[in-house]
């Protein structure tokens, strides 16, 4: 029987590998101390706003952002990294109505990175007595100089029709036709609405969300299919309110 042959790494690379490893281990904790004395003595020296969900709407700019987290520390430049509560600083951010979530970072530097999830409005409501945002978690957000959304306009009797709003929006809001034909909402003291397209001189009487995928199915049938170009402005009332029906009133 033939032998086998063993191959048996020689003791002085055994010994060569041992010292590496020995030199990369302690490599880092010394590496990391000096780090962690570098960041100890950091000073801030400037602030980076970054917006994660920029888009067509505007809530809050980057440069907003910035001058509020200055305004709110007016003693930040200077001030030693280690010494941030960036918890409590996050949490005073997310007061604000257009911030949904805030999250700070440090890095070399002396960079302060404040990182902001915007809220994104649904609906831009005209009350009785004021005119705001408002997104799918009802918040409230005032209309600023800087603000840029593209959202429905919504009037009429809108306190006690809330939730029904915000499921109409959004249904809007998600559908690429919708968004761009639906401008207003009016909502009425029967708690039904009234859809004001941009293209066509018409309103829509579109009754309760009750059917509502099934109302826009039918209006968009009828706008595609039911209709001529010329025809879009013979009407100045399209009913969706009864099932299977849509009631189209001419003009006089």
């Amino acid at each position: 029987m033939a032998k086998v042959q063993k191959h048996t790494t020689p003791m002085w690379k055994r010994v060569l590998h041992l010292l590496i490893w020995v030199v990369v281990l302690a490599y880092f904790p010394i590496m990391m101390s000096f780090v962690s004395a570098e960041k100890a003595d950091a000073e801030c020296q400037s602030v980076v706003a970054e917006i994660d969900n920029l888009s067509d709407d505007v809530m809050i700019t980057r440069r907003a952002l910035e001058d509020k987290v200055k305004h709110a520390w007016p003693a930040l430049a200077g001030t030693k990294l280690n010494d941030l509560n960036l918890y409590e600083m996050e949490r005073e951010i997310e007061q604000s109505a257009v911030v949904k979530k805030c999250q700070m970072y440090t890095t070399p530097g002396g960079v302060l990175h404040v990182s902001v999830l915007q809220r994104e409005p649904i609906m831009h409501v005209f009350g009785t007595s004021e005119s705001y945002y408002m997104d799918s978690e009802k918040y409230k957000m005032k209309v600023q100089p800087d603000v840029r959304a593209n959202t429905v306009v919504v009037s009429g009797n809108i306190d006690n029709n809330v939730d029904e709003l915000i499921k109409l929006c959004l249904y809007i809001r998600a559908d690429k036709f919708w968004r761009a034909q639906i401008e207003q909402i009016y909502v009425t003291a029967k708690h039904e609405f009234i859809l004001i397209p941009r293209v066509g001189d018409h309103v829509i009487e579109f009754g309760t969300t009750e059917r509502m995928e099934e109302k826009f199915d039918n209006l968009f049938t009828l706008y595609k299919k039911g209709w001529k170009p010329k025809e879009w402005n013979l009407y100045n009332r399209i009913c969706m309110k009864y099932k299977g029906q849509i009631i189209c009133t001419k003009r006089n």
